[in-house]
């Protein structure tokens, strides 16, 4: 079976790897390490199966997934994620399967029997995709923010955007501007809350903030949100996407 495997995570692709070369029976034929190398290597190396990371910066796996399954022959696709057990069971589907990080050999030797005995359709995978993309009731915890020796524990809906800056992270809020001191993906892992969408490589937008969309060059957009005076550009790559979020 011939498998390619995409995770924005070195050290979970070189794991995924050992743990398929251990079950045996699998020919590795590529690896990506975002939702755009993801469309690309379905396309190209044409894989009978697929362990894609659900969150990864720039396009997601489930944007990727929407895609992929538009191609000739798409791929099966098995998601990957870090969601925990109770999570992964409020939109859990028997068309395909999930593994929860950190990958078990057990776990994913299940899987594969699984999709031994059930081969499934392209209609299974966009309805899952379908499923996976509509909000959860969750619990949207606030994101707890320094500000010199306070802590302020900042509610989602209070984000207005958020700027990848280098090795750093501008968030800016309804009660201010915060420096976040991590990755911007972890940022994003943390916004659980459905209003949140990825505009640009570098810019994560509140879209119920949303209130002027300005025509640009190269058939891209400028925002307006409510809250600021700055304009968050919308990259190319991310403009289907947002259409379909804002009905565009």
């Amino acid at each position: 079976m011939r498998v390619l495997i995409v995770d924005d995570e070195p050290l979970a692709r070189e794991e995924m790897r050992f743990l398929l070369e251990e079950a045996g029976g699998m020919d590795i034929v590529g690896e990506g390490e975002n939702g755009f190398a993801a469309v690309e290597l379905a396309r190209d190396l044409k894989p009978d199966l697929l362990f894609l990371d659900i969150q990864m910066p720039g396009k997601s796996g489930i944007e990727a997934a929407r895609e992929i399954c538009k191609q000739q022959s798409p791929p099966v696709i098995i998601f990957q994620t870090a969601y925990d057990e109770f999570a992964i069971q409020a939109f859990e589907v028997n068309a395909l399967d999930y593994l929860v990080k950190p990958v078990s050999q057990e776990r994913l030797h299940n899987t594969l029997g699984r999709l031994k005995n059930r081969q499934p359709s392209v209609a299974d995978l966009e309805r899952l995709i379908n499923r996976l993309s509509t909000p959860r009731q969750r619990e949207h915890k606030p994101i707890p923010l320094y500000a010199g020796e306070t802590i302020v524990p900042l509610k989602q809906q209070e984000i207005i955007f958020v700027e990848a800056q280098g090795k750093e992270v501008r968030i800016v809020s309804r009660r201010g501007e915060f420096s976040y001191h991590g990755a911007f993906w972890q940022v994003e892992n943390q916004l659980t809350h459905p209003d949140f969408i990825h505009c640009h490589r570098s810019y994560i937008v509140n879209i119920s903030l949303v209130e002027r969309i300005d025509l640009w060059v190269n058939n891209t957009f400028m925002l307006r949100l409510s809250g600021t005076d700055e304009l968050i550009p919308v990259s190319r790559s991310h403009i289907g996407e947002f259409r379909r979020r804002l009905n565009l």
